[in-house]
């Protein structure tokens, strides 16, 4: 439990596969969160992808590559993951890390084979398409939590990172402080393949009119309100890409030649200038 957290007499159950259910109805936007739960069910049911397949999970978020899908998102949501661990991970051993919104948590296959402590929450546990789908890969810490009212105490972590999970925030910064204070001071905090718009549009992608519909979180930030979220909960940018590794062209693309900080550079102007598209930072 958060030990910065008020005491309470607030119980808690367990699923049947002793999943801690933490994301009590009396928690502030609780209420939202669990019909959001509901509408990710309707959701995959509807298009067809409720189903687990062990052999889709079992390459997760690698698809294109392993079985020759042509799916843009998984792209994104592959390259920045490679992106973390070969260039803010590295060899590193033996971490204490936290995913937030890990939904079936695929991301605890990388962090168990380099002996990390890994901790999946989301506020999904169905066993299809949330954490109780992560049976499937091992045996970890799996809790429903709700990213804005996580139950861990300040400096437990040396890794937080999400993938594309800030936007269901009404503000990237939503108790953003409180995500990176989970964090110990030198370790890493990332948010991967995150929703963005360029200064100029709309707060709303059209593309996700069906997602808001059935109740589900999905807002689209500018990139510099994710920067502006990170500085202010005390962490130090220390890179913004696109997440597909494509580089910011046409509009940024003389100044992510800039050695150091090019690539920051480059991609805050590209973003701010395009309609939608996603960041990792």
């Amino acid at each position: 439990m958060d030990s910065a957290a008020p005491a309470c007499d607030r119980t808690f159950g367990r699923t049947d596969d002793g999943i801690p259910l933490m994301l009590h109805p009396g928690l502030p936007g609780a209420p939202a969160k669990l019909r959001e739960a509901d509408g990710w069910l309707e959701k995959a049911r509807a298009e067809g992808w409720y189903e687990p397949d062990d052999t889709v999970d079992a390459v997760l978020p690698f698809v294109n590559q392993e079985l020759g899908w042509n799916e843009l998102n998984w792209l994104a949501n592959g390259h920045s993951f490679q992106v973390l661990l070969d260039r803010y991970v590295e060899g590193a051993r033996g971490l204490r890390v936290l995913e937030v919104g890990a939904a079936k948590a695929w991301g605890s296959r990388f962090w168990l084979e380099r002996d990390c402590e890994y901790v999946a929450t989301d506020i999904l546990v169905d066993r299809n398409i949330g954490l109780g789908r992560g049976a499937f890969y091992g045996d970890f810490s799996r809790i429903q939590a709700d990213g804005e009212h996580l139950p861990f105490a300040d400096e437990t972590f040396d890794l937080t990172y999400c993938v594309a999970t800030l936007a269901s925030r009404t503000r990237p910064d939503a108790d953003g402080a409180r995500d990176g204070s989970r964090t110990r001071p030198g370790g890493v905090v990332a948010g991967l393949n995150e929703g963005v718009r360029g200064v100029l549009r709309g707060s709303v992608n059209p593309d996700q009119a069906g997602e808001i519909a059935l109740g589900i979180n999905e807002h689209v930030h500018t990139v510099w309100a994710y920067a502006a979220a990170f500085m202010r909960a005390g962490l130090v940018v220390r890179r913004l890409e696109r997440p597909d590794g494509w580089p910011p062209r046409p509009y940024g693309r003389l100044l992510s030649k800039i050695p150091k900080i090019g690539m920051t550079a480059g991609t805050l102007t590209h973003l701010s200038a395009i309609r939608f598209a996603g960041v990792s930072i």
